[in-house]
């Protein structure tokens, strides 16, 4: 049936003229200006996105410079007046220019990682700028990014990563029985509160508010969110696992020829795929083996056969069996690797950054798109660039764009299709929504999206909600998709009937953005490339993140976050420091995924309102991981060597690492420094006398975390208890980054809430998750502009709405 053209102009206003805008050869941000006065990791990280988007960043240093610029990334200390592989990372593609220079009228955003009290008085001050913004003035819009938040008592320092790890409590269940918690590799912490940094020097230019602030703790809560699906959710606790999960076993890293694998054992191609490669075809319906829950009775039965087939093969011919056939499998990438891989070498991930020491290859690049990646990358000394102009920040375009440049839309008046499914894409809409961002999650009765039968299915339905299971209810109480979609509408469509892809293209002409996480064919299998979409919306922003990127060689193969976690440098760091590699339980790659395809949706939605054309990102999940383990990359390049495995150490420390309690595990992190000089107390030998004192009490601790905290603080040392995902949220600091959300069919919930504060206000939730095919009418009417009747005859015909088949029908039954 034919569908109305709304008419030009839409609901959200006039657009520049794109005749006027030199946008096919401009990089997505050319043209918007940031200073940067943040050192360490985090704010510099968000620099550094931003500039490899094509914004015009200028780092100012403070005196004695970033202390970045120093910090080691492993065992080997630097050499004197060498420079860190990760102040290289980091601060590539950057103007550095004294602080002295500054012209506190250039910059539309400033990022800074000192707290409230820290910049008060000063230019940055932030209740002088929302003072003389309110006042009318024009002043910069700040961005701070802090280890507690702009309102702790102090901003933190690169080597407080293992606490502010450990204070979001998911530590409580990483790790080996009877061993100490396991940490993430490297300073996943900093990476995310970077990357949400770079969201928010977005987004605060389109708030009314002056300052928008994120924590390393907030932003990393959000990147374990599932985590504590099984406390908030389903209350209970989860068993620690190990190194190889036994519910989708095979797993983990798994020893090979040349060093370790990771192989797909979740999905029911990746169990046949991998019994008919192996050669014991029978286990592909044998009752106790093809169930994945059930196949944990016999890991030992399973272990005998699998691991001498694996160790006669090298990672890269395993790596060819996913390349050849639908199993999922996962080298476990060194940086070495990196250098020389054939996938990322073709989509020119990484490129050769010039420092005042020589060349070294980095990424480049956040993601794929026009007019990236923005040529001629260096490191400059402190000091060294002269201040920008405005017009400067546009001459990379070949012309200034306009001056003062058009307004940026409020967030509200923002709308985006999410084509999502599982975590990393419905990741960007989750932390959107609360901002005011309208976001459509398009689904299907067949496929759904799996996440709905998440947790109740796994590990039981919460209490109180057991009956659930026995019908379609059952769907609306997966605590991964509850967790993961909140405030956004729910509309079912049928891509697969012109009808239902007719009603959907109406969707796209009135949205500004679409994400999608399929497979790099599955959108032009549907017909709905970009060249498709942008007949109806010249405007449009298509952001594709494929688990290895839309073109490549391995742009077919099958990832997922285990697999990811493996070809992204994150397993090949990961572990205690005797294991040789390992993979985590907690799919970490699905947020890094969304947070890279958030920036990349941000950047492509201020390209077009400041160009007026449509721009595709495209968005490797492999290469979002591996930017924010970076240093390795350019260590592996200067020095010819894998950085060092480090288990819970914090490079540069004197001691960092666990203390046992009576009551549990304990933090520690020194720098070697006594509190208090004239005491003798030197930190280090404190911590080794109460190891010792653990050690002559046959391995049994003698005093309370409160006891040895207490020793501790007064040697110096920074401490932070070790809770898990059950007992944290009852706790500082933890407590206060959990909201309560009403869900209709599970009642009221615990949710980890929004990472950004506004002028020091948490945004709140925009509600619950939606009900499957809870909106597809209210969307086909307000968005679509679709009259009752066609929305009645769509649906009557099958091509919007519908419902799911009760639960028993798809083997969603308990054993």
């Amino acid at each position: 049936m034919a569908l109305p053209r709304p008419m030009a102009g839409r609901y959200r206003g006039p657009m520049p003229d794109p005749a006027d805008t030199p946008a096919a050869s401009a990089p997505p941000l050319a043209g918007m200006r940031v200073l940067e006065v943040a050192t360490g990791i985090a704010g510099p990280f968000a620099g550094r996105l931003l500039a490899g988007a094509g914004a015009t960043v200028v780092k100012a240093e403070p005196p004695g410079g970033d202390p970045a610029r120093r910090q080691p990334v492993d065992d080997v200390p630097l050499q004197p007046g060498e420079l860190s592989p990760l102040y290289v990372h980091l601060n590539a593609g950057k103007l550095n220019c004294s602080a002295d220079d500054i012209d506190p009228s250039w910059p539309e955003v400033v990022i800074a990682s000192d707290t409230a009290a820290g910049l008060a008085g000063g230019p940055w001050d932030p209740q002088r700028l929302a003072g003389s913004s309110a006042a009318g003035e024009r002043v910069p819009k700040l961005v701070t990014v802090t280890a507690w938040g702009a309102d702790a008592n102090d901003p933190g320092v690169i080597a407080d990563e293992l606490l502010v790890q450990t204070a979001t409590g998911f530590l409580g269940f990483n790790g080996d029985e009877g061993a100490e918690p396991l940490r993430l590799p490297g300073w996943q912490a900093q990476y995310t509160a970077g990357g949400l940094t770079a969201w928010a020097a977005h987004l605060i230019l389109r708030r009314p508010e002056a300052h928008m602030d994120v924590s390393w703790l907030g932003a990393l809560l959000t990147a374990v969110e599932l985590c504590y699906c099984d406390a908030l959710h389903c209350e209970r606790p989860r068993p620690l696992v190990g190194p190889h999960p036994p519910t989708a076993y095979p797993s983990g890293a798994i020893r090979c020829a040349d060093g370790y694998v990771c192989p797909g054992s979740l999905r029911r191609d990746d169990w046949e795929m991998q019994c008919l490669h192996i050669g014991v075809p029978e286990w592909i319906d044998d009752p106790e083996l093809s169930h994945r829950h059930r196949r944990a009775r016999h890991i030992d039965k399973i272990r005998e056969v699998i691991e001498p087939w694996y160790a006669q093969r090298t990672k890269r011919e395993l790596l060819q069996y996913a390349l050849d056939t639908p199993w999922a499998v996962g080298m476990v990438m060194t940086p070495l690797d990196v250098l020389a891989d054939e996938h990322l070498v073709s989509r020119g991930f990484l490129g050769e950054v010039a420092t005042p020491a020589g060349t070294a290859a980095s990424p480049i690049r956040p993601f794929n798109a026009p007019g990236l990646p923005v040529p001629g990358q260096r490191l400059s000394d402190p000091g060294a660039d002269p201040f920008p102009t405005v017009a400067d920040a546009g001459r990379s375009v070949g012309a200034a764009l306009k001056t003062p440049e058009p307004a940026l839309r409020q967030a509200r008046r923002l709308r985006v299709i999410e084509m999502t499914i599982a975590w990393a894409g419905p990741y960007i809409g989750n932390l959107l929504t609360p901002l005011g961002i309208d976001v459509i999650k398009i689904e299907a009765q067949n496929p759904f999206d799996g996440f709905r039968t998440q947790r109740p299915y796994d590990h039981g339905m919460a209490p109180g909600l057991e009956h659930l299971v026995a019908d379609n209810r059952f769907y609306e109480a997966g605590g991964h998709f509850n967790a993961v979609n909140k405030g956004k509408r729910d509309c079912v469509v049928t891509l697969a009937t012109p009808e239902g892809k007719a009603a959907f293209m109406e969707l796209v002409r009135n949205c500004d953005a679409l994400v999608a996480n399929f497979s790099a064919h599955v959108l032009p299998q549907l017909g709905l490339d970009f060249a498709t979409l942008t007949e109806v919306n010249p405007q449009i922003v298509l952001v594709r993140m494929p688990a290895f990127g839309v073109d490549g060689p391995y742009a077919d193969a099958v990832g997922y976050g285990s697999i990811i976690e493996a070809m992204g440098g994150l397993g090949h760091r990961q572990g205690y420091e005797h294991e040789g590699a390992r993979i985590s339980n907690i799919y970490f790659p699905d947020p890094i995924a969304g947070i890279t395809a958030g920036f990349a949706l941000l950047s492509g939605l201020h390209h077009a309102e400041r160009t007026g054309q449509g721009i595709e990102m495209d968005v490797s999940q492999q290469e979002g991981t591996w930017q924010f383990s970076g240093e390795a990359i350019v260590l592996a390049s200067t020095a010819g060597r894998d950085i060092g495995r480090m288990g819970n150490r914090e490079p540069g420390a004197a001691w960092s690492g666990f203390v046992q309690g009576t009551d549990g595990w304990l933090a520690v992190v020194s720098e070697g420094d006594p509190h208090d000089p004239s005491s003798g107390d030197d930190p280090v030998d404190v911590i080794r006398n109460l190891l010792d004192e653990i050690e002559t009490n046959g391995g049994t601790p003698t005093r309370t975390r409160a006891d040895l905290r207490t020793a501790l603080h007064a040697a110096g040392c920074r401490t932070e208890f070790c809770w898990d995902p059950w007992t944290a949220p009852a706790h500082e600091p933890l407590a206060s980054h959990i909201e309560v959300v009403e869900h209709p069919v599970t009642g009221a919930r615990r949710h980890i809430a929004s990472p950004f504060a506004l002028d020091g206000t948490r945004p709140s939730q925009a509600g619950p998750s939606p009900l499957f095919d809870q909106h597809t009418d209210e969307v086909m009417a307000e968005v679509a502009d679709l009259t009752p009747g066609q929305i009645a005859d769509l649906r009557a015909d099958g091509h919007i709405g519908g419902e799911l088949p009760p639960p028993a029908e798809l083997g969603f039954v308990y054993d």
